[in-house]
């Protein structure tokens, strides 16, 4: 009988306004990574396996089913670290996050297969090198780490190493999540930012970072309406994303504690009290994305203080 491997992993939303590759919290929704393999099929010389890959919900349509797949690309570089690679191996992915949409996909996707190929193979690897893999194949730190963490976390790499800190996300928050149709590439989105930002945009951030996680931590979430402004990012991407300020004022208007854009984009996160508010914040984005022809989903979501789970 095959050994199998599944890991549950979160999405994501990053910068939260102005933490901008620096702040980020893990939500309800997780995506799946099962790996399987002949326990006795291992060889401990570099090969390629014999390789299956299933696809089920977002990305089925677009997403690769060979090596080229980024769990595929992940799991092999724990192969190649741990020294030891499976002649089959079965990849099976269930997606329920949305693609391109700023809620931490790749972050899952790469997690995911790094946790599980290092548990399939004995967890030669400590849990401080997974994270230093993924964060190596993400780039950034600030969806990786509420991933693996779960809870708000605040992350970096300080001395080429990744540093961070996990406080609890609180339970009496939910966020509401309104994803264009449209995906918006992170590459994309990072094209448009600016070299270089004034004095003036420097304070500001420094602000309102700094009211962000006192809010958070003081349960002042009714100064998460300023303290999640942004002028570092929001305003260069906003061009990219029809009807994006509107949707962040509409959800403020409608009862939204805070607002700001998820990640990259091209979704919006805004925080809410759970019940009847949240839906109309939802509605309320959905309605600003539609004044400006383009279509959108929203839900609502939990936060989640609990990160990735193996079994």
């Amino acid at each position: 009988m095959n050994k199998k491997i599944t890991v549950h992993i979160p999405a994501t939303s990053a910068n939260l306004g102005p933490g901008f590759d620096v702040l980020g919290v893990a939500l309800h929704l997780y995506n799946e990574v099962s790996l399987s393999a002949d326990p006795h099929g291992f060889s401990h010389s570099p090969l390629t396996p014999r390789l299956a890959v299933d696809i089920e919900g977002e990305g089925t349509a677009v997403l690769p089913r060979n090596q080229t797949n980024l769990v595929v690309r992940a799991a092999y570089r724990v192969f190649e670290k741990a020294r030891r690679w499976p002649k089959e191996l079965h990849v099976k992915l269930v997606n329920r996050i949305p693609l391109s949409r700023g809620l931490g996909s790749s972050s899952a996707a790469a997690l995911g297969g790094i946790c599980a190929a290092n548990a399939l193979v004995g967890k030669p690897l400590v849990d401080e090198t997974l994270l230093e893999m993924a964060v190596a194949m993400e780039g950034h730190p600030d969806n990786v780490v509420p991933a693996m963490m779960g809870g708000f976390c605040i992350s970096g790499i300080i001395d080429h190493e990744v540093r961070y800190l996990k406080f609890p996300a609180p339970t009496a928050l939910r966020a509401v999540l309104c994803s264009p149709d449209r995906p918006l590439e992170t590459q994309e989105a990072r094209r448009v930012l600016p070299s270089r930002v004034p004095f003036t945009a420097a304070v500001f951030t420094s602000s309102r970072v700094a009211f962000f996680i006192g809010a958070v931590l003081q349960k002042r979430y009714e100064w998460l309406s300023f303290a999640m402004e942004d002028v570092l990012h929001q305003p260069s991407r906003a061009s990219l994303i029809p009807g994006l300020n509107a949707a962040i004022r509409e959800a403020k208007t409608a009862g939204a504690c805070g607002a700001a854009l998820s990640g990259a984009g091209s979704s919006v996160i805004a925080f809410s009290k759970p019940g009847a508010t949240a839906s109309r914040i939802g509605h309320a984005m959905q309605k600003a994305f539609a004044a400006h022809h383009v279509s959108s989903r929203f839900q609502v979501l939990a936060l989640e203080n609990k990160g990735i789970k193996i079994s």
